[in-house]
């Protein structure tokens, strides 16, 4: 077991999860999972000179704010020759420059990464574990579903949308809720496809967002994953998705919009077998992609494939699973 050193912490600032810490959620909803379940994949120790590895305490997003304190346990990390981890969740797809740590972050350019950074999952609870995996089978037709913010609450929202996606980004930087439009448009479209979509005009995972209440949003997110073959899971403010990984627990397949998305742990995952890539440049032609990809199933491979979701998400991107192998 890893011996870890975490320094001394900072009162009132943000924690970094798979510590286990005392931490306030904030306004996020649907992406608490225990602390217990972090507890035995290390022994923490009191003295640096004892540890393997030193784990700053706080987000990246707050270490940068306070560069004394990042600058007093950096060199005192050095000098007792420890390897250091810090922690970047964060929207942010900004490279992070500091080669003498390791970085792990769930957004970023797939491209652009450095190499002290590692593509971490996004932190979901266990869907499939609380409401079951089993395969849906095959039918004619391959069913899409999303609930999720493709529409806006105000005329300014609107207006700003389009300056941002128009006018100041470009390619694969635009904004989530640009490639789930283009994504919606393209399989309302299509007679290939039968689409359950749910659109919201706010963010469903931030208790000051919410259209209804969180049991009314949970229960219909988690059925639309459920009752569908396959769940459409583009980016959003960041480069990466909680419903790709929502969508492999509860095991079903996900459409991925290729944004030059990084993805954690693909030199060991196979993520072709049981997830449906599409380029964001080819976002138009996503129904026959996914249309051809399900007809090339046959009904075991079909069950298979949803089978192989389930054990990638359980095995490795559940984050405990993910935390036990990154120490390792």
């Amino acid at each position: 077991m890893r011996k870890i050193f975490i320094p001394e912490l900072m009162a009132g600032e943000r924690t970094v999860p798979f510590l286990g810490l005392p931490q306030d959620e904030g306004n996020r909803l649907f992406q608490n999972i225990p602390s217990n379940l972090y507890a035995a994949l290390y022994e923490r120790v009191g003295d640096i000179a004892q540890a393997d590895i030193v784990v700053l305490p706080h987000e990246y997003v707050v270490l940068k704010k306070h560069p004394e304190y990042l600058s007093v346990n950096l060199e005192a990390a050095h000098a007792a020759g420890k390897k250091i981890l810090i922690s970047a969740y964060q929207d942010s797809n900004e490279p992070i420059d500091m080669p003498d740590t390791t970085v792990v972050r769930p957004s970023g350019y797939k491209t652009k990464f450095l190499p002290n950074e590692i593509i971490m999952p996004a932190y979901v609870e266990d869907l499939g574990a609380v409401h079951g995996y089993a395969p849906l089978p095959k039918s004619d037709v391959p069913v899409v579903g999303f609930v999720g913010k493709a529409n806006f609450f105000t005329l300014k929202e609107r207006l700003w949308y389009m300056v941002k996606n128009y006018v100041l980004k470009h390619g694969p930087e635009r904004e989530g809720i640009y490639f789930r439009r283009r994504a919606l448009r393209a399989l309302f479209a299509s007679p290939r496809i039968q689409l359950n979509a749910i659109v919201r005009k706010r963010f469903g995972a931030n208790r000051t967002t919410l259209e209804v209440s969180p049991e009314v949003a949970r229960k219909e997110y988690v059925d639309a994953i459920q009752n569908a073959h396959f769940t459409l899971a583009p980016r959003g403010d960041g480069n990466y998705s909680l419903r790709f990984f929502e969508t492999l627990s509860l095991g079903r397949i996900p459409v991925l919009i290729d944004t030059d998305t990084p993805l954690p742990l693909e030199d060991v995952i196979n993520y072709d077998e049981f997830v449906v890539r599409v380029p964001w440049q080819d976002i138009d032609k996503l129904p026959d992609i996914v249309a051809d990809w399900y007809a090339s199933k046959t009904p075991d491979e079909w069950a298979a494939a949803s089978t192989k979701a389930r054990k990638a998400f359980e095995t490795y991107l559940y984050m405990p699973a993910f935390i036990a192998r990154l120490l390792q």
